[in-house]
């Protein structure tokens, strides 16, 4: 399984049961992207009368999934809430059983909303919404309302959304992918350091779904602070800095400079020191070049090292890393590349860092994308394939 969210649960201050939830949200995704079938039961306890929903009521319902936990052809997911999923591959019997079971203690309404059977990867879209209702942000979608598609937000709305970001969970949001050393007839990948990332827009479509944010700049950067703030808060808490490693962190600019930034440096491990990189993107560095050189500053008194985040080709063009006063750069692998031995390819690699392991090649899924970095100098890895290829810890 490509899904590495799971450990770091506890920088969101996840509830029981999250990882279970994360972890299904992880497979729904691979299932889809790989064309897989898989039948699911959901098992959602918040659609049951407040009786039924009692430890001891949810036990006796939950007595329908011994049977599936000693079956090696069933997965079990426990989810928040004394929910539960279960996949298995076609034609499920296991899990009809087990649905049969836990509808026949229920009555017919219930039934129908709580207990269901779904397939995969049709069907993912309401498995993912399930995931969602169990880790409690579908109740923070409603408390924000809808927005009407295509229109800016206003400030009413991303206050609103601001307010949901405290109590929703957004564990299904978190990234995590390694960044891995790989040369050419070197072995498996060596992990160098962990990424960790909540994606705005992801966040955003389920918060203030329709929504354009790209309409109200500075809401959109008021949206992308309360989201770095949440993830740095989680980061700065005794129980996960204590397992921490080397680490990256997608942040917008003005969270360098953010409290809960400064109180994340505070705590940092010093064996730790100068093993925590801060990725900005490019295009943000190159909008505001006084308060890029203020973080870039900040941070290399600190010990921590600055990435800079380049989409493509265009970014590194506009604002190359030497010229940025930056060591270490990360650049998106896509079709889109210029051809190896190209002019273009020769431009690209003249504008990038030349120092060995100082640019990292993300997105990589398919060999192709390997070589090219290969042939560009490239030893640093981030992507599915990557993911699939390194030892497992």
């Amino acid at each position: 399984m490509i899904l590495d969210e799971v450990p770091v649960l506890g920088a969101l201050g996840a509830p029981p049961g999250a990882a279970g939830a994360v972890a299904l949200a992880a497979t729904v995704r691979e299932a889809v992207a790989a064309g897989v079938e898989r039948r699911v039961l959901l098992f959602l306890p918040s659609h049951l009368a407040p009786a039924r929903r009692r430890p001891p009521a949810l036990a006796m319902l939950r007595e329908g999934l011994e049977g599936l936990r000693r079956t090696s052809r069933a997965r079990v997911f426990d989810l928040p809430r004394g929910g539960f999923a279960a996949l298995e591959p076609p034609p499920g019997h296991h899990l009809s059983e087990a649905h049969d079971a836990i509808a026949a203690m229920l009555d017919v309404r219930e039934a129908a909303q709580a207990v269901s059977l779904l397939r995969l990867p049709d069907q993912a879209a309401a498995v993912l919404a399930a995931v969602e209702e169990s880790l409690g942000l579908a109740a923070a979608v409603r408390a924000v309302g809808p927005s009407p598609a295509g229109r800016a937000p206003d400030g009413a709305g991303i206050a609103q959304a601001e307010r949901a970001l405290l109590s929703a969970d957004l564990t299904a949001f978190l990234r995590r992918r390694r960044v891995c050393r790989l040369t050419p007839g070197g072995g498996a990948p060596e992990p160098q350091w962990e990424d960790r990332r909540i994606v705005p827009d992801d966040v955003r479509d389920a918060l203030l779904p329709g929504c354009d944010l790209t309409a109200a700049p500075a809401l959109a950067r008021r949206f992308r602070r309360a989201l770095d703030r949440r993830l740095l808060a989680g980061l700065a808490r005794a129980e996960e800095l204590r397992d921490i490693g080397p680490l990256s962190l997608c942040l917008g600019l003005e969270a360098v400079t953010s409290a809960e930034f400064l109180r994340l440096d505070a705590l940092w491990p010093t064996a730790l020191r100068g093993a925590l990189t801060v990725a900005i993107a490019a295009e943000e560095a190159a909008a505001d070049p006084a308060a890029f050189a203020f973080a870039r500053d900040l941070l290399a008194a600190r010990g921590h090292r600055l990435l800079l985040d380049a989409a493509g080709p265009e970014a590194i063009a506009v604002l190359p890393p030497a010229r940025a006063g930056v060591d270490l750069s990360r650049l998106r692998w896509s079709e889109a590349l210029p051809p190896l031995g190209s002019p273009a390819a020769e431009e690209l690699r003249g504008g990038l860092p030349a120092k060995p392991d100082s640019v990292v090649l993300a997105g990589v899924d398919r060999p192709a994308a390997i070589a090219w970095g290969w042939e560009m100098g490239i030893t640093l890895f981030q992507g599915r394939l990557i993911e699939n290829r390194r030892p497992v810890p």
